[in-house]
């Protein structure tokens, strides 16, 4: 058998390790790669990007090479080894998917079974790719129009529950184009207080950069890492996030820009929100940033003493009242509520496999919960903005609507909100296939003042 080539293999066994960490462990795929191709030093380009392109890869199209490795498996695939279920999903994908040479993705597969401590699984990994490779082309999607949802679930590796919600909510040809742009690469999109000044010192370093077309406050670059950007940036400050979760803060507080203002954020760790809030209101203005988890609220804590923002940090959970918090005390109020991350598949592809449609319920009444103890602290007519990364109706449309039956009202998003990023009802909505941003839906609300009395039984 061909040796391995040195980039080849260390790609392979990068890939492999961060694989197996997100199926054995738990981990997060984007910070266990961050962290494995840290470790591995100065990698050539070339390396690190077949490594990238290998996780991330595997992970979007795992359900959709479960199936086609399936009929060659002595076994069901999810009941297999973790470490052979990912070599075998390594093999097909290369195989399948990147047209990699059949003696390479095979051979070079089983020789990362035989080298990883894996060695008892390296015939059957063998064995079941080979058999792959005789069957041929792996059979063609249910046709589009008899079966929408299946197909979308076929062709882009989807489950099929969420492929039948993304049909029934925004339409066939609709949720296929957001099922293909999940598949694809997020761009790195960054924010800042300075966005001309970074704009032009990055396109003088010859970075590929253009202003965010739904934040006056983001760039996104076309190519480029961090690293390029922080030395072309001199000095100027900024932060990597999504323009989606921009907009969600200008829906929240756009209208105070400049102004000496109060806001409450509520779920806040990491801290983007809190941050960008900081940085658009005027001087002698307060952020309040609520998180639950004590590591989390100590991090975001230091940063924003590291950045010299005002935002005091509250570790408590947001489903309650907070002991100190005046009632009705704050501009505007800011929900970035826990939830399924559907609109996150391009970054966190794993989520495919980890989330249930059983999840969803259970995540809306959390969300309704924080928003009526959040509420509390708004002053009269100022809005609550409840924000998510997660596309599904029970989370987005449906807390709304219970808001709305309680008495709660909407409230006309600011001017700063890009008009194309709002539905039909005025809610944010941003989709990666539409506006290049990860998929958030936002709602700007006012409470209720006086509740509706339940009806009579």
């Amino acid at each position: 058998m061909k040796a391995l080539a040195p980039t080849a293999a260390t790609a392979r066994t990068i890939a492999f390790d961060v694989l197996l960490r997100v199926e054995a462990g738990g981990a997060y795929a984007s910070r266990a790669l961050d962290a494995a191709l840290s470790k591995a030093g100065a990698l050539p380009p070339r390396d690190a990007g077949l490594a990238t392109a290998l996780v991330y890869g595997t992970l979007r199209r795992a359900l959709q090479l479960d199936a086609w490795l399936a009929p060659h498996s002595s076994r069901p695939i999810g009941q297999l080894d973790p470490a052979a279920r990912v070599l075998l999903r390594m093999g097909a994908y290369q195989l399948l998917v990147m047209g990699t040479p059949p003696h390479a993705a095979v051979g070079e597969t089983v020789e990362l079974a035989k080298g990883a401590e894996h060695g008892r699984a390296a015939g059957f990994v063998n064995a079941v790719l080979r058999a792959l490779l005789r069957a041929g082309p792996p059979p063609a999607p249910p046709p589009f129009a008899a079966d929408p949802a299946g197909h979308i679930a076929v062709a882009e590796a989807l489950p099929r529950w969420l492929a039948e919600e993304w049909v029934a909510w925004l339409g066939a040809d609709e949720a296929l184009a957001l099922a293909a742009a999940m598949n694809g690469p997020a761009p790195l999109t960054v924010r800042t207080p300075r966005a001309a000044e970074l704009l032009e010192r990055a396109r003088a370093a010859g970075l590929e950069a253009r202003p965010c077309a739904g934040s006056p406050d983001g760039l996104t670059l076309g190519g480029g890492s961090v690293a390029e950007l922080t030395r072309a940036a001199a000095g100027l400050p900024f932060q990597v996030q999504d323009e989606g979760a921009q907009a969600a803060v200008l829906l929240a507080a756009g209208h105070l820009r400049g102004r000496t203002a109060r806001v409450l954020d509520a779920c806040a760790a990491p801290g983007g929100k809190a941050f960008h809030l900081a940085e658009l209101l005027g001087p002698g203005s307060e952020v309040v940033a609520v998180e639950l988890h004590p590591r989390k609220a100590e991090a975001l804590r230091q940063e924003a003493r590291r950045r010299a923002l005002p935002v005091t940090v509250i570790c408590a959970d947001a489903s309650k009242p907070i002991p100190g918090l005046e009632p009705a005390s704050f501009d505007a109020v800011l929900v970035d509520a826990p939830c399924a991350g559907l609109g996150t598949l391009r970054r966190h592809p794993e989520l495919k496999q980890r989330r249930l449609a059983e999840d969803l319920p259970r995540l809306a009444a959390l969300q309704l919960a924080i928003l009526r103890a959040m509420a509390r602290y708004a002053k009269p007519g100022a809005p609550v903005t409840y924000a998510i990364c997660s596309l599904s109706r029970a989370e987005g449309p449906g807390v709304v609507e219970a808001l709305l039956a309680e008495g709660w009202r909407r409230d006309a998003a600011p001017a700063e909100v890009a008009r194309a990023m709002l539905d039909p009802a005025g809610d944010l909505l941003t989709l990666p296939h539409r506006h290049g941003a990860d998929g958030f839906y936002a709602a700007r609300l006012v409470r209720a003042v006086h509740p509706p009395r339940p009806r009579p039984a």
